[in-house]
């Protein structure tokens, strides 16, 4: 007897993340049905993607009201039995849906915090949740004077964009123009048009080490799936440039993470799904940075299979539909990316030695797992400012914590990239 498929929604795949949440359902055998823009699946949808979807609803993410709508009866209509947000953007529209159609989800009266930065902030100070220093403004008047507040250097950033776009360190106030008017002329999200809020952080600045927690919330339950060493650039920015996991830190300080982390997710109102944690390691202790309620990007959920053999998108789907998530872990390994970046602006001429590094053979226990060049020749390209601005990827797998990231840094200095001003 062939047994019935599990319906799952995903609310627009179309991202690192989301890409890797759809392979997910497909490796779980689940009856796949995705939300999107018209427009943009014709367009921006590859081949390879189409081909992992079973159904595809059309909707229009920017009147919420009316896409909403559209995917409660459209859920109703053919059995949906979980609905899981493939991209940042659609996270709390997609605990509404699910909300609505009395499915296992977030909480619904505080999910607008998990797309704007100012009101998950207030829910971190209202539960003690230790946090960098915060003002919330609007006007350049307001900015000036929060900074003159705070302190030189802060960092200024928007409500409710994502991938550290239009996020910044500023040391004067020139500086602070300048990412002031960046933000406000960003201010329409891509690829789908809806507006952003207006609303900007204006913060203290946290020095220390960073790292990102991977959890997945049931019936309220925190369990921790990795802690992840974070490489980001320094400077002015906040691009995210590498990473390992599991984190190579103390036990008291994992679980000093792991305590802030559950806090965090508490106070945002998360039971049943995952969520993605920023923290930093301060000399006044574990802060929070953000929570997001999706897939993790820079492809974390790919070195958490490696290193631990727990399938992140198998673990989300599970905790939406209402089954036990099963974080079982399978390896004990570490595993480690390095992205590609240029040191310069200018159009990509050429990437060599590429085979030589993917031919790199793995004796059972390490090796390079996987590379991708995300660019073509010909591409215009820049230093990276944000986690948009890359060139690839390399990840490498080994028993040893130090061995993973010297693996992804030798093939990494054997890549020849050839740049012309």
């Amino acid at each position: 007897m062939n047994q019935t498929k599990r319906k799952i929604m995903i609310v627009e795949p179309n991202c690192s993340g989301g890409i890797e949440l759809l392979k997910s359902a497909r490796r779980m055998g689940a009856e796949v049905h995705v939300v999107t823009h018209e427009d943009l699946y014709q367009k921006n949808y590859p081949a390879e993607l189409k081909e992992m979807i079973d159904y595809t609803l059309f909707t229009n993410f920017c009147i919420e009201a009316e896409a909403i709508a559209d995917m409660v009866a459209y859920s109703k209509k053919v059995g949906i039995e979980g609905v899981v947000a493939g991209f940042e953007f659609v996270s709390d529209m997609t605990v509404k849906v699910a909300s609505e159609l009395g499915l296992p989800t977030h909480d619904p009266l505080t999910c607008e915090a998990l797309r704007r930065k100012d009101l998950m902030h207030q829910r971190f100070v209202e539960n003690q949740v230790a946090c960098a220093k915060s003002i919330i403004v609007q006007k350049w008047d307001e900015c000036t004077a929060a900074a003159l507040e705070l302190g030189y250097p802060v960092v200024i950033k928007p409500s409710s964009n994502a991938g550290s776009c239009s996020v910044f360190k500023v040391n004067c106030e020139d500086e602070l123009k300048k990412a002031f008017e960046v933000i406000r002329e960003n201010n329409v999200e891509f690829p789908h048009g809806m507006p952003l809020d207006d609303h900007i952080l204006i913060q203290e600045f946290l020095s220390g080490p960073e790292v990102s927690v991977e959890v997945v919330v049931f019936n309220g339950d925190v369990s921790v799936l990795a802690i992840t060493d974070k490489t980001t650039t320094s400077g002015n920015y906040f691009a995210e440039i590498g990473h390992t996991l599991p984190s190579n830190l103390n036990p008291r300080e994992q679980k000093l993470i792991m305590d802030m982390t559950k806090l965090a997710v508490h106070s945002l109102g998360l039971k049943n799904g995952i969520g993605h944690v920023e923290l930093k390691l301060t000399q006044d202790g574990v802060k929070i940075i953000e929570v997001g309620a999706r897939m993790p990007g820079d492809k974390i959920p790919n070195l958490l299979l490696h290193a631990c053999g727990i399938d992140e998108g198998i673990v989300y789907i599970q905790a939406s539909m209402g089954q036990f998530p099963d974080v079982t872990p399978r390896n004990h390994q570490f595993a480690a990316i390095q992205f590609i970046t240029s040191d310069r602006e200018g159009v990509i001429e050429s990437i060599g030695r590429l085979e030589e590094i993917q031919n790199i053979s793995s004796n059972g226990e390490e090796g390079i797992v996987d590379i991708e060049i995300y660019v073509e020749e010909g591409q215009k390209i820049g230093v990276p400012i944000n986690n948009i601005d890359r060139i690839g990827h390399i990840i490498a797998v080994s028993n040893s914590y130090e061995r993973a990231a010297i693996l992804c840094s030798e093939a990494l200095e054997k890549i020849e990239l050839q740049i012309a001003e």
